[in-house]
């Protein structure tokens, strides 16, 4: 009987965790959650900077539709001091002549918000040939 009284301990520790395994295993799953924490956070700014992207989008097509832009309209009328929707963003549009060119106009229509305190935009630049300017 004491042979089998000295095997019993010596399976049981063969079973059990030792500290350093043990410590092991935390800081593997300790570094496991803070990687999946960081993840998390950089896709919510991710989609946070998409939302406004594609709200821009849309305060951009309702400033078009309610301001055209044609070569038939006074170039006053295609200049669009800013103007600011109920969520914030802000719509304008500027011409300024080409160089060189007679009736060549560059036209940049910027959208803006504020994102987290600081001033964000988004610009398209196009170009307007109005033939009756002169």
């Amino acid at each position: 009987m004491p042979q089998s009284s000295h095997s019993q301990p010596a399976s049981r520790a063969a079973r059990a965790f030792t500290l350093i395994e043990a410590v092991l295993a935390l800081a593997i799953l300790g570094i496991s959650v803070f990687v999946l924490v960081e993840c998390t956070a950089r896709c919510l700014a991710v989609i946070r900077s998409a939302r406004h992207y594609q709200t821009a989008r849309q305060v951009l097509d309702q400033g078009e539709l309610e301001y055209p832009l044609s070569w038939t309209n006074d170039l006053e009328h295609n200049r669009v001091a800013a103007v600011t929707y109920p969520n914030g963003y802000t719509f304008a549009r500027d011409l300024t002549a080409v160089d060189g060119e007679e009736n060549l106009f560059v036209v940049v229509t910027r959208v803006g918000w504020s994102e987290s305190g600081r001033a964000s935009w988004e610009e398209v630049v196009s170009y307007l040939y109005s033939p009756q300017n002169d």
